[in-house]
């Protein structure tokens, strides 16, 4: 048996610190901390469209209030970067002008871009890259020759791989959705691309090593992954550990959205038989949803529906003669509104059908048109949502319009808020878990305005010490202040009740909260990349990030593979090179935690057996920890000097870099649960696990942390106590 390597847990002082990522596709990136854009693995109890999750509350539907008084919910648009637009037409193949029908992620410590853009050869993608989100270069990347030359940022200008003649030749590869997904095994399919390939009508994928260098998957006499009309949107879930596309598809009121599901990204299951977005009653006559990317959310399904401003045949005939007809008298314009949904079939606009990225003006470039990149990312305390505009309207000849790439900003959680005018108002929410008395609070506060509260068990009676004359009030404008109490700590007996939140407000906006405090639920994240291509022990990183190298500098070195900065960690502890890093902490087995990782094992080592473990454990109380071998992945305890391992199962760890995480809930009675890659492989009672008996670290991470050899990859490392929530998310962010 190949020798095991050993993840455990600490707990820190202070939370991460904040830097430039992504979140779903999944987005979404790659996040840091409480408002990080990401929600918890697949597998686990809570998942998306159950508002108890680990998430922050936002006030989208009722779920979260249960009562309210002169307080009113408002919706809230982005705001235009002033620098606008960030990309223009400055190439020679770019036709009409750079936009965004394609993705915007977080990767290898940069953003990266994957664009469009029409020339009278048909729709083009191009690529780009950022380090601040605003000046945006766009590399010679060799791979497409252009009038005879391949200096240039082309990439996939058609869907290349059949072996038919395409009866069409405009647009090849349409609407590219950027999937991140280092996970796989093979190392060439790192990164899909889902399309729309107009030489056969259909939505494809391809692969590639990098991001840049693309291989289609055949298609088989012209057979796409699923049926949709030209566009297609494509994420992966993280929530259900699955592959969703959003496509076009068409109703008796025009175009609308349908949605099709796959486990794999490559078998996918027929398009939902009936649109599950579309213009209704509360819309304007001329209205269609042209498209609409989603991304995941605080546990929701978040949605940018793009709103087509024209009328469509009564008789549902889409030739172009009919639309043509059809279209005449109307704006044929476009703008993004915002939609939500907790299962991706149900999904709700805002009442007013206001607009989310609003065309600009007449003469500007987006005058007319703007469509979204397919997620948002997180820069500091803000979502940025890129998008292309257009200056004239959708029936304008290419020729004769022009098109450009902007910025949108949001602050963190701001899609909706509560809000109180002059008149005090108050909200009460569902009942929390809260264990301890303090609350953390994204808001704004105006002429003298103020956010206070109360806790209040399940008849709306205030706890004794915990009043609104007992809370510090909070005036300002953060998004994510803690709001405390004079009293500390709950008696035994309010520790059993059910509690919930009474918020009173006064010229403020609360935008969202969450029942746990983040200084309390301290965090640690190592990001090799992030970080400044730095080790864990480096002098320059805050104190409370910083970890204790264990053995000789040989057995560490910095990698990179791709876009991809890893440590590799080679421990040989006869040689006195064991390469792990500890830290020291305290808590107890009530308190929940997680920990997580990117990791890959890189050498069997020569050792038959395991003779040491680095547990996850408390100054007093049961050690947990993360077996892995080459061969298998398991939760481990540590009885004496004895490593018990409770329950594995086969896996291969080599060949590709994998998702460990490890969560401790529901306090001594609790569970522990270990999911790979989004899927639990592994559930076990919490008191299954020894009780510590040694004097060692706290926590560790590295390959044999004693006497025997082994070699591992970690790309990211990170735990948290106090909360079951995401640290990392999956590698596709």
């Amino acid at each position: 048996m190949a020798p095991p390597v050993v993840l455990g847990v600490l707990w820190s002082t202070a939370s991460t610190t904040m830097r430039l990522k992504l979140t779903l596709t999944c987005f979404l990136s790659l996040l840091v901390y409480w408002y990080c854009i990401g929600p918890i693995a697949a597998g686990e109890k809570t998942g998306a469209g159950q508002p108890a999750g680990p998430w922050r509350r936002l006030f989208l539907d009722a779920t979260v209030v249960e009562e309210r008084a002169n307080v009113k919910r408002v919706f809230h648009a982005v705001t235009k970067h002033p620098r606008n637009p960030l990309l223009i037409k400055d190439k020679a193949w770019e036709g009409a002008g750079p936009y965004l029908y394609g993705t915007v992620m977080y990767d290898g410590g940069r953003l990266r871009m994957w664009y469009h853009h029409q020339n009278p050869e048909g729709t083009w993608n191009s690529y780009a890259e950022s380090e601040d989100g605003l000046l945006w270069t766009k590399p010679a990347l060799g791979l497409i020759d252009y009038r005879g030359s391949k200096q240039n940022n082309l990439f996939a200008t058609r869907s290349f791989g059949l072996s038919q003649t395409p009866p069409f030749d405009f647009g090849q590869c349409h609407n590219p959705s950027v999937i991140h997904q280092p996970w796989h095994l093979d190392p060439m399919k790192r990164y899909a691309l889902y399309c729309f390939s107009y030489e056969f009508y259909v939505p494809r994928v391809a692969f590639s090593p990098d991001g840049l260098s693309w291989t289609f998957a055949p298609l088989k006499e012209g057979q796409g992954l699923f049926g949709c009309g030209d566009v297609v949107n494509v994420f992966h879930d993280p929530y259900r550990g699955r592959y969703v596309a959003t496509l076009k598809t068409v109703t008796e009121r025009g175009r609308a959205v349908g949605v099709a599901t796959s486990e794999d990204g490559l078998a996918w299951t027929k398009p939902t038989p009936d649109a599950v977005m579309f213009a209704d009653d509360l819309d304007p006559d001329a209205t269609q949803l042209y498209g609409m990317p989603v991304f995941p959310y605080q546990g929701y399904y978040l949605g940018l529906p793009w709103i087509y401003h024209a009328r469509w045949p009564k008789d549902r005939r889409a030739t172009d003669e009919a639309l043509g007809v059809a279209e005449k008298n109307s704006p044929c314009t476009m703008d993004v509104q915002f939609a939500w949904s907790r299962d991706l079939i149900r999904w709700n606009r805002t009442p007013a059908r206001e607009r989310f990225i609003p065309v600009g003006r007449d003469g500007e470039f987006d005058g007319s048109m703007v469509v979204s990149a397919r997620a948002p990312v997180v820069v500091d305390d803000k979502l940025y949502f890129y998008y292309g505009g257009w200056k004239r309207p959708h029936n304008s000849p290419v020729s004769n319009n022009s098109a450009a790439i902007g910025l949108a900003t949001l602050r963190l959680d701001g899609f909706c808020s509560m809000q109180a005018q002059s008149l005090e108002g108050q909200l009460i929410t569902r009942a929390e878990n809260l264990e301890t008395p303090s609350v953390t609070i994204n808001a704004s506060t105006h002429d003298g305005g103020y956010v206070v509260a109360e806790i209040v068990d399940d008849m709306g009676r205030t706890l004794e010490g915990f009043s609104r004359k007992q809370c510090l009030q909070f005036q300002g404008d953060e998004v994510r202040h803690v709001l405390r109490w004079q009293t500390r700590a709950f008696t035994p007996q309010q520790e059993a009740m059910e509690k919930r939140l009474r918020f009173y407000l006064r010229n403020a906006d609360l935008y969202s909260y969450l029942a746990v405090d983040p200084s309390q639920a301290n965090t640690v994240i190592y990001d090799p990349a992030a970080d400044g291509d730095r080790l864990p022990s480096d002098p320059r990183t805050r104190r409370s990030q910083r970890f204790k190298m264990v053995g000789r500098p040989s057995g560490y070195r910095l990698a990179r593979e791709g876009a991809l900065t890893y440590l590799d960690l080679h421990s040989v502890g006869g040689a006195k090179t064991s390469a792990a890093f500890s830290k020291e902490a305290k808590w107890n087995d009530a308190t929940n935690w997680c920990l997580e990782m990117w990791a890959r094992i890189a050498d069997q080592g020569t050792e038959p057996n395991y003779g040491f473990a680095t547990p996850m454990q408390p100054p007093a109380g049961r050690n947990v920890s993360l077996y892995l071998s080459s061969t298998a992945v398991g939760l481990m305890t540590t009885k004496g000097a004895e490593h018990i391992v409770l329950k594995s199962v086969p896996l291969d760890t080599m060949s590709a870099f994998r998702w460990y995480r490890v969560a401790h809930a529901g306090g001594r009675s609790g569970t522990v649960t270990l999911a790979v890659d989004g899927k639990e492989l592994i559930k076990l009672p919490f008191h299954e696990f020894q009780v510590r008996s040694q004097t060692l670290a706290n926590v560790a991470f590295g390959p044999n942390a004693a006497s025997q050899e082994g070699r591992m990859h970690v790309a990211r490392f990170g735990y948290r106590l106090g909360t079951t929530e995401t640290l990392l998310g999956p590698l596709d962010r």
